[in-house]
């Protein structure tokens, strides 16, 4: 059926969806347009303007009979309002797993938890991921002079990053195929961070990065030191450098636009969260923001693992462009190790890793390793 588009002036306070005969309340109503058919109008709300090629991310489209006039919805105050079009309207709601979804502001700069529809995954947060290669784009870039108070750059409502490379190998490229040259500045497109759910008790979710987004040493050197009269080991998660960086640096990059959701964590490092119970290199319990999962969370079915430590695609994570620009190891289809916040047993410069095939490392594999990826954690309501 051939739709000619009619120009159409909506107000509205709330975005509504239907359900059997009446319109339910669900939130803010901004956009329309309209297409006149048959002497009917239909005219087409959503939360973020449709165009002629692209539907908003929550929308419906409603008939009637009264040529452009304006549709005015008013929030009673209640759950639902009498339905009030033709017989003949026809209502949908789109989600980010649709291909006609179109991300509002708040979803695209990752300022509020979005889940998918299946609850399976959620996006917040921002971090550099993806490699520029628009050479116009990287010209418009370039020309950008001062960064935001986290170091990224504003460039038409979009948040950039840039870094001097130092890839693991000369071998290495983006996912574009770009080979990564080690000591040449790249831009990269700060995206909002997708988080695997791996547990959700009354809207209260567990949530753990679905890449490798960055690549970080543990601890930076391999010996002990002196904190307040005791001994502290390398593999100390509550000392680590990883920790400190995942709280302050990694936490005000990726939150800067909206941290509220995010809990404090009370984590637990005693012994049981290790490989033995009587592991001499476990530490206290921390309070944080941002954490790495145990090795007791990444063999747990509940969360979604294999409970063996061999290999198994249960654990499979992949490295971003970004991490592979900053130095993290990768394998077959860009997969990559990445930490545990968890001690081993057998050595006090070593911590447990997950490798590229998804086994819990045999290796010993020292904090000061430099090429291993992060995959955070953290816990949101």
């Amino acid at each position: 059926m051939n739709k000619k588009k009619v120009l159409l002036s909506v107000t509205a306070t709330s975005m509504i969806a239907v359900t059997g005969a009446v319109l339910v309340i669900n939130g803010g109503l901004n956009s329309s347009s309209a297409f006149a058919t048959n002497g009917e109008v239909w005219h087409h709300y959503a939360a973020v303007a449709p165009t002629e090629t692209t539907h908003g991310s929550k929308e419906f489209w409603a008939s009637s009979t009264d040529g452009c006039a304006t549709h005015t919805f008013t929030d009673p105050g209640v759950t639902c309002v009498e339905h009030n079009f033709s017989t003949y309207d026809s209502f949908a709601t789109l989600t980010c797993d649709d291909d006609r979804y179109v991300p509002s502001g708040n979803e695209s700069l990752g300022i509020t938890p979005m889940f998918s529809a299946k609850n399976k995954t959620v996006t917040y947060g921002l971090y550099p991921q993806k490699n520029v290669n628009d050479s116009s784009l990287i010209a418009a870039l370039n020309a950008l002079k001062d960064p935001e108070s986290n170091g990224w750059y504003l460039y038409n409502n979009e948040y950039y990053a840039k870094v001097a490379a130092k890839p693991y190998d000369s071998s290495y490229k983006f996912d574009n195929g770009t080979t990564i040259v080690t000591g040449t500045t790249y831009w990269f497109k700060c995206e909002p961070i997708v988080w695997n759910v791996l547990s959700n008790s009354n809207g209260k979710c567990y949530v753990l990065s679905s890449v490798l987004l960055d690549a970080h040493y543990y601890y930076y050197e391999t010996s002990s030191r002196t904190i307040g009269g005791k001994t502290v080991y390398a593999n100390n998660y509550e000392y680590s450098d990883i920790r400190t960086w995942l709280n302050n640096g990694f936490y005000s990059s990726a939150f800067a636009l909206g941290n509220s959701h995010i809990q404090t964590t009370t984590v637990k490092n005693g012994a049981s969260t290790t490989n033995s119970k009587d592991n001499p290199y476990a530490c206290a319990n921390t309070e944080d923001k941002v954490f790495l999962p145990s090795y007791q969370n990444y063999i747990n079915d509940s969360y979604g693992f294999s409970t063996s430590t061999s290999s198994t695609n249960t654990r499979y994570c992949r490295t971003t462009d970004w991490a592979r620009a900053r130095g993290a190891w990768y394998s077959t289809g860009y997969n990559g190790y990445y930490w545990t916040r968890s001690p081993r047993s057998d050595h006090s410069y070593s911590a447990w890793c997950v490798n590229d095939d998804g086994c819990l490392d045999g290796n010993r594999r020292p904090v000061n390793h430099k090429f291993v990826s992060v995959r955070p954690a953290i816990k949101i309501a």
